[in-house]
């Protein structure tokens, strides 16, 4: 008889099955998915700033974006109810464009799928009338060899046999 361990592993194993997914066990300090893209992200533009044109670029971009900022904070704080009726009007003005646009799309649509089907019946049309071309070109291709076998003097028993005696004499 083997003596039992304080900590079997393949007991452990068996009491917990999906242990290995367990994070509540972890002794070290939890780092969640957002932490991790947070901290990459920082790392990452702390590295683009080692080159000096894009510690400028980044300087003149946040300088600019903080005049953009104030001035239109400024903006409303002169008048913060027109520049509420202005960006509801700039709004409505928009869902207008965008009904007219939606709108049209639906027409061209409309005109599309009814053009798909006047397509079809005239692809319809035109393999039928192909087909019967083929049909009566076979027959004037019968014809024309008969009247050859005929002008001749070859006389044939079948339509279909002349293939492979075109240029041998009949006895």
């Amino acid at each position: 008889m083997e003596p039992k361990l304080q900590h079997d592993p393949q007991v452990e194993q068996a009491n917990n099955p999906n242990r290995q997914f367990d994070q509540s066990n972890t002794g070290g300090p939890k780092i969640t998915v957002v932490t991790g893209m947070l901290l990459g992200a920082l790392v990452g533009g702390l590295l683009a700033l080692l080159s000096t044109s894009n510690r400028e670029n980044t300087k003149q971009s946040f300088s600019s974006a903080k005049s953009s900022v104030g001035g239109l904070v400024d903006t409303v704080k002169q008048d913060p109810a027109g520049k509420a009726s202005q960006v509801i009007d700039q709004v409505k003005s928009a869902s207008g464009i965008i009904q007219e646009v939606a709108t049209d799309v639906q027409n061209v649509y409309e005109k599309v799928a009814g053009e798909v089907d006047t397509v079809k019946e005239d692809v319809n049309k035109v393999v039928g009338t192909a087909q019967e071309a083929k049909a009566d070109l076979q027959d004037i291709g019968e014809k024309v060899v008969e009247a050859k076998d005929t002008a001749l003097g070859q006389e044939t028993s079948s339509n279909n046999s002349e293939s492979s005696n075109d240029n041998k004499p009949r006895a």
